[in-house]
């Protein structure tokens, strides 16, 4: 589930309220689109209930690692999904709650910011510590049995920092959010060597939504990663703190009614497993098809979808897509409406190529053995817009059979 956030507007100060996965925002008060940088892990913020008598200076903020995402496992003849929200202790502590449970999805969290002077732990548990307890968890919920893993990706995965507020009331530590005491105060809370103040590099950063190439003013959905100028027909999206263009091709409408999908159409070859055109993953994955001389021109290309979906069907349109990629149009640099934002980043996508061959394979359990012999270089990537009719129901692929349930793209938006 998506988180709820408030925090204060970079332009005029304002209130502003967002999704954990939101990027552009637009200010009530001043009116001003920001897009949100990506720097890093995230630190969230419980809003609390402390009593006034207590000093703000004196609060305790306990850190908590979060892992939001998808995980796929490829074992023996299968390929198992699985889409996990836990948080867990960043700081080993006996008395402390070991989780935050449901608190974070029910709340309006708050940034991290200034206001906020107290002391802030500090985590002994890297973030890598989060996604293997999240590997855990999803082999719990799983029945292997002696199944051997040949895979496992974090595919659409997000790592955040969220606080809990504590404060001490004689000799007792209290939840700051809940007003209850947790247990027996600690002198080690308040060392100076286990915490530290705010820091001005943890609050986010935002730019303004302009086009490099031509100063236009951008747009794009609120949760989008990548942004659209329509006066000079770019793409861009933020990389190390400012926008670039983003290598695109539209590939135009024939039906008036149609909506474009984004993919991430990715050029790879690995030698080792003489994977290098679209002919060779056609034979390894043993597809029911005459193998002609197109598909031995044809580089392997794999076509990710650059939106957040459900897992299976994540790895089913994903699979459609790169088998009936040569029915396809050639598209142009020239943007149409509408879009749907980007939400699934680059790398996410290039994460999921095994994934892709495993899910693709008819008798998987020959292919799931050579996966961890089969290392993909990028030889080159581009971002294509696909044209979907829309039926009310579905979205369905004007040139091929591919087809997804529009409630699927509305519902991954909150993934």
């Amino acid at each position: 589930m998506d988180l709820k956030i408030s925090h204060s507007c970079p332009s005029c100060g304002g209130p502003v309220e967002m999704m954990e996965a939101d990027r552009l925002t637009t200010c009530v008060f001043c009116d001003i689109k920001n897009y949100r940088v990506d720097g890093g892990l995230q630190r969230f913020m419980l809003p609390d209930k402390i009593p006034t008598r207590i000093e703000r200076s004196e609060v305790i903020y306990f850190p908590y690692l979060r892992f939001k995402g998808n995980i796929y496992s490829c074992r023996g003849r299968t390929i198992d999904y699985k889409v996990l929200d836990t948080t867990h202790q960043g700081l080993k502590v006996q008395d402390i709650p070991p989780s935050l449970g449901l608190r974070p999805q029910a709340m309006t969290i708050q940034m991290v910011n200034g206001s906020h002077s107290g002391r802030f732990l500090r985590r002994k548990e890297p973030a890598v510590t989060i996604l293997q307890r999240a590997s855990l968890l999803a082999e719990s919920f799983s029945d292997y049995g002696n199944d051997t893993l040949f895979h496992r990706a974090f595919i659409g995965e997000t790592v955040s920092c969220i606080y809990l507020p504590l404060y001490r009331d004689g000799n007792s530590l209290y939840d700051g959010v809940l007003n209850r005491r947790i247990s027996s105060f600690e002198p080690w809370y308040t060392q100076e060597n286990g915490s530290v103040r705010y820091s001005k590099e943890w609050e986010p950063t935002f730019l303004a939504t302009v086009c490099p190439k031509c100063g236009a003013a951008m747009e794009g959905g609120s949760d989008a990663l990548v942004l659209h100028c329509y006066n000079c027909h770019t793409c861009c999206a933020e990389k190390n703190g400012k926008f670039v263009p983003v290598p695109f091709e539209m590939v135009q409408a024939q039906n008036p009614n149609s909506v474009y999908i984004p993919f991430w159409r990715i050029s790879a070859q690995s030698g080792k497993s003489k994977l290098r055109s679209l002919a060779d993953l056609l034979r390894l994955t043993n597809q029911p098809v005459v193998v002609n001389k197109h598909h031995e021109k044809q580089e392997l290309t794999f076509w990710i979808p650059a939106i957040k979906i459900r897992p299976q069907i994540f790895l089913k349109v994903a699979k459609s897509a790169t088998l009936t990629q040569l029915k396809f149009l050639k598209g142009e640099q020239r943007l149409a409406k509408p879009i749907q934002p980007v939400t699934m980043p680059l790398k996410e996508a290039t994460q999921a190529l095994k994934s892709v061959v495993a899910e693709t394979s008819v008798n998987k359990k020959e292919v799931l053995e050579q996966l961890p012999d089969i290392n993909f270089s990028i030889k080159r990537n581009t971002l294509i817009f696909l044209p979907f009719e829309d039926t009310g129901h579905d979205f369905v692929q004007e040139e091929s059979s591919l087809s997804i349930a529009s409630s699927v793209v509305e519902f991954g938006r909150k993934l």
